[in-house]
């Protein structure tokens, strides 16, 4: 029975103590982002909390933090890698966020976006069919492409504006954003019969010209060799 009211009376007049000593210790913690964090976001908030005594910081900057020491700034994301120190008394996490690009990227000095020539893969059409070349290139060029000793110029079409992302009203930054490539586009018909080969296509800026071949290769059917299965 001694033992027992030993035990009552410890649990009784100790956990108060012990619940104010482990809110005293609680460690840095980051909730958000994970490890190895990898988005297309241009802002990203990091939560997380610590101890409420003392300050943290990010990157060397104070930041704010709630009563029981609870935070979750916003911060701005650079394409590519992004590293944020935060520090609280003598505890310290290293956190990398990764920023992925959404839109497809020019060369610098002008060019084709890589993967933006279309057709990408074989068609086969029959006489007379339009078919559409398409090219994700520098805004101000001129575009064409040329098959079967046909040149098609490709026009560029309305200049494109994203949209904010939905999170941007969070980060005040709800601007549209104008895009530094332009569409192009062509089409065209042939009225022969059998394999036109692959599609090269040209880019003219700023007094030079740039030449890359296409993916997909172009076959014009005979209707009447067609096979009915």
């Amino acid at each position: 029975m001694l033992g027992l009211t030993f035990v009552s009376f410890l649990s009784l007049n100790i956990s108060p103590a012990m619940t104010s000593v482990a809110h005293a210790q609680q460690p840095l913690y980051i909730a958000y982002p994970p490890k190895n964090h990898q988005t297309t976001a241009d802002q990203i908030f990091l939560i997380g909390t610590a101890a409420p005594q003392g300050d943290v910081t990010i990157n060397g900057q104070k930041i704010q933090r709630s009563n029981q020491g609870h935070f979750a700034p916003s911060f701005p994301l650079k394409l590519g890698v992004n590293r944020f120190v935060l520090r609280h008394k003598n505890q310290t996490i290293d956190l990398t966020v990764t920023r992925n690009s959404t839109i497809p990227i020019i060369p610098q000095g002008g060019g084709f976006a890589d993967n933006s020539l279309s057709p990408n893969q074989p068609i086969s059409v029959l006489p007379n069919t339009p078919i559409c070349f398409g090219a994700i290139a520098s805004p101000n060029a001129q575009v064409s492409v040329t098959i079967a000793d046909k040149t098609i110029p490709l026009l560029p079409r309305d200049k494109s504006v994203e949209l904010p992302a939905n999170y941007s009203i969070l980060t005040d930054s709800n601007e549209p954003v104008i895009n530094s490539f332009t569409k192009y586009q062509g089409c065209t018909k042939f009225n022969q019969f059998g394999k036109l080969g692959t599609p090269n296509f040209q880019l003219k800026i700023n007094n030079k010209t740039i030449a890359q071949k296409g993916e997909g290769s172009v076959n014009i059917l005979n209707p009447n060799q067609l096979k009915i299965s």
